[in-house]
C-alpha cells in the first residue's frame, strides 16, 4: 500500500478540496487528511492519502495540473513502507489498456492524449462528452474512433486497447 502526499497551489475557489478528495477516491486512493495554508489570493493544500495507485505518478500530476483551479502541483511524495518510491506499475501505465477496465481518471487521460496527437486541443472536450455514455474503456476508445475521418488514424487510436478475448 502506498502512502502519498500531493501539495497543490491552488486558486481560492470553494470546492476546489472536495473536487480533489473525489479524484484521488477515483485514483484509486483512500484520503486520509489535509492541510490548509490559506493566503489572499492562493490557497495551498496537503493532502494525505493510501491505496494503490491506478496511474503513474507523472499522469497524477498531469491531471492535477489540467484542474482550473490548481496553479500547480508543489510536490508529490509517494512512500511504502516509510520508504520513498520513485516509479509504481499500474494497469494503467502499460503500453495497453484492458477494453473491459472501467473509466478511471487514468484511462480518460490517456484516452485524451491519445487523441490531442490526432485532433489536437479540441480532444478534451470530445473526451468528455463520449465518456458520459461509455462504460468501459473499450467502448470510450470505439466511440472516440468513429469522430474520425482516416481509418490509419482510427486503427492508430484503437491499437491501446486490449481486447479481452
Amino acid at each position: 500500500m502506498l502512502d502519498v502526499s500531493l501539495k497543490l497551489l491552488c486558486t481560492r475557489k470553494s470546492g476546489t478540496l472536495s473536487r480533489i478528495i473525489r479524484e484521488i477516491n477515483l485514483l484509486g486512493l483512500q484520503y486520509q487528511s489535509h492541510q490548509i495554508n490559506a493566503g489572499d489570493e492562493q490557497t495551498e493544500f496537503t493532502i494525505h492519502a493510501i491505496g494503490e495507485l491506478n496511474c503513474t505518478p507523472p499522469s497524477l500530476v498531469e491531471l492535477f495540473t489540467a484542474f482550473s483551479e490548481v496553479l500547480s502541483v508543489q510536490e508529490l511524495r509517494l512512500s511504502r513502507d516509510g520508504k520513498e518510491v520513485e516509479q509504481i506499475t499500474t494497469a494503467a501505465s502499460e503500453t495497453h489498456i484492458s477494453a473491459l477496465e472501467r473509466l478511471t481518471p487514468a484511462v480518460l487521460l490517456a484516452a485524451e492524449k491519445r487523441l490531442s496527437r490526432i485532433i489536437g486541443p479540441v480532444a478534451s472536450f470530445i473526451v468528455e462528452s463520449n465518456a458520459t455514455s461509455s462504460r468501459n474503456a473499450g467502448e470510450l476508445f470505439t466511440s472516440l474512433a468513429e469522430e474520425l475521418n482516416d481509418q490509419g488514424e482510427r486503427d492508430y487510436f484503437l491499437s491501446i486497447i486490449k481486447n479481452n478475448d
